[in-house]
């Protein structure tokens, strides 16, 4: 088997996974990697599976690492091992206290390195999984699949059984687009006989990124006759399956069939889905909610990026983001701060309450969501993006008066088209998008919310359309840029690179490191069918307003 990229070297411990569980995991005991090695330990005490030679390494290490000692403790009880317990017992205190402290207020005060560095401690304090899943998580908010990958294969490296850690491996090799790093990691899982229905799945995405459609489709049709014990790994197995299946058929121009398997994928449930009105109905409650004049606002720095999912503010985002004076952050819950405040207030107050000082909190707090993450030294322009807000203009423009906005647009077909192709993670307002119907529901409903409140020349809003950024990207950002009241930067011309380095929050990314070559996107004319029919209704109206073409 060819040497595997150095980002998976680890994993090459796993030619041992079908060993006993002193054979796989001796050459990790004396592992560099802290995470590992303590992991190491951790595992064999969990499985009861030291020899009597290891006990007073394993005592010495108590001292130091919580996660050792409290398993250590145990085990010796359970083996009758009174005085090696005895030796546990009497150790010093714990370190797990101050290690979770430091989580805390890390993730309290925005700093997300910090909180990686605190989390690697507790980890190492306490040997639970979990916690090296939360680190991944934070991980990839701070740099992508770049700072989760090694992660996630520390994670299979101590657990090479776990289905669920090979398909997040899987997830973040895939993230990256490396078809060489995806073809490292299917031939070494091959090899070694684990995970096959993953490592059969992963084989289709590889064919498919080398543009073998039909190949991808085969591959994929023998991963049906798999059996697959576990529900949640069977959804999920499944899920991606129909996307790619979808975006196969796309490839060799059988749009009905893409369609259909992207309906199917649409119908796996990944998580609980919501009710469809209960978007539109708090959307409709907040904006009907009596707000006293307020002061003026003097955050005049603080702009909104919006518009609707899919409509190029990602694309956006990342070209503003590189300008030394700008930094932006993407779909962070400021706007759910002010709510939960207002909703949880509100009820309790009094007819004769003074309410002017109740939603200058709710703003207070929005804005606190914002600064806590400001950690740009050199920007004084501060941009919060999230594209469904424009569905709450007119909540926004009473607590909000002073505020101005980057809204982004693009040809309704192919908006809606791509949000219903996304796989999003659920709430409630992407559960509108598991099918076409309710998107372009949707998508009404918040364009008649923006537009009840602003018009298209509203000069508090800077409309930009999708198809002009990536023709002309120069004069429509330098446009923005004014709007922002800040100059020209040669930096912005950089985006595509420094996209490359940021987490990918959204599908959106995957386009965005291509540059502007990804043009102008109109694939809603490979769906003409769709919009034929009675569910694209809602959408003409846009269409003419906006001045796009409908045929």
């Amino acid at each position: 088997m060819p040497a595997l990229p150095e980002q998976l070297t680890p994993l090459s411990i796993l030619s041992g996974a079908r060993l006993g569980a002193a054979e796989y995991y001796s050459p990790l005991l004396e592992s560099s990697d802290p995470i590992l090695r303590i992991g190491a330990w951790c595992m064999l005490l969990d499985r009861g599976e030291l020899s009597d030679a290891q006990y007073p390494e394993v005592i010495a290490l108590a001292s130091e690492f919580p996660s050792i000692r409290d398993r250590a403790y145990r085990y010796f009880l359970r083996f009758f091992e009174y005085d090696q317990a005895t030796q546990i017992a009497n150790l010093a205190g714990s370190k797990t206290d101050e290690a979770l402290r430091r989580a805390m207020a890390c993730e309290l005060s925005g700093d997300s390195a910090g909180h990686a560095a605190a989390l690697r401690d507790l980890f190492l304090a306490t040997g639970r999984l979990e916690t090296l899943a939360e680190l991944a998580g934070v991980e990839d908010r701070i740099a992508g699949w770049r700072g989760a990958l090694p992660v996630a294969v520390q994670m299979i490296v101590l657990n090479p059984h776990d289905p669920a850690l090979a398909l997040d491996l899987f997830h973040y090799v895939h993230e990256s687009r490396q078809v060489e790093l995806l073809d490292a990691l299917v031939a070494l899982l091959e090899t070694n006989s684990l995970h096959p229905a993953a490592t059969l799945l992963y084989s289709a995405a590889s064919k498919l990124m080398k543009g073998n459609a039909g190949g991808c489709l085969k591959t994929l049709g023998a991963l049906s006759e798999a059996r697959i014990a576990r529900p949640d790994i069977a959804a999920r197995l499944r899920s991606v399956a129909f996307l790619l299946t979808a975006e196969a058929l796309e490839k060799m121009g059988d749009y009905r069939k893409a369609y259909a398997a992207y309906r199917d994928m649409k119908a796996i449930s990944l998580g609980k889905p919501s009710g469809l009105e209960e978007f539109t109905d708090m959307v409709t409650q907040s904006a009907a909610i009596e707000i006293p004049t307020l002061p003026t606002d003097t955050r005049t720095n603080h702009f909104v990026m919006t518009g609707f999912p899919r409509s190029g503010t990602t694309l956006l985002e990342n070209a503003l983001a590189v300008h030394p004076r700008i930094e932006t952050f993407e779909e962070i819950p400021s706007g759910s701060s002010a709510h939960l405040y207002l909703d949880r207030v509100l009820p309790t107050l009094a007819p004769d309450d003074e309410r002017a000082a109740i939603f200058l909190e709710a703003r207070e707090r929005y804005y606190r969501e914002v600064e806590r993450r400001h950690r740009k030294a050199t920007a004084d322009v501060l941009i919060d993006k999230m594209p469904i807000r424009s569905a709450e203009a007119r909540f926004m423009v009473r607590l909000f008066p002073d505020k101005r906005y980057i809204f982004s647009i693009r040809h309704p077909y192919d908006v809606v088209l791509s949000c219903f192709k996304q796989r999003f993670s659920p709430n409630i307002a992407m559960d509108h998008f598991r099918t076409f119907e309710t998107a372009a529901r949707l998508y009404d409903f918040t364009m008649e919310q923006w537009f009840s409140v602003f018009s298209l020349d509203a000069p508090n809003v800077k409309y930009v359309r999708y198809d002009q950024l990536v023709t002309e990207f120069e004069p429509t950002v330098a446009a923005i840029l004014e709007f922002l009241g800040v100059g020209w930067d040669d930096a912005v011309k950089g985006f595509a690179q420094a996209a490359t380095e940021r987490s990918a929050r959204t599908p959106s990314y995957h386009k965005v490191r291509q540059g502007l070559g990804i043009g102008v996107q109109t694939a809603w004319r490979n769906y003409r069918f769709l919009y034929e029919s009675d569910a694209a209704r809602p959408l003409k109206k846009w269409v003419e307003f906006f001045g796009y073409h409908a045929e």
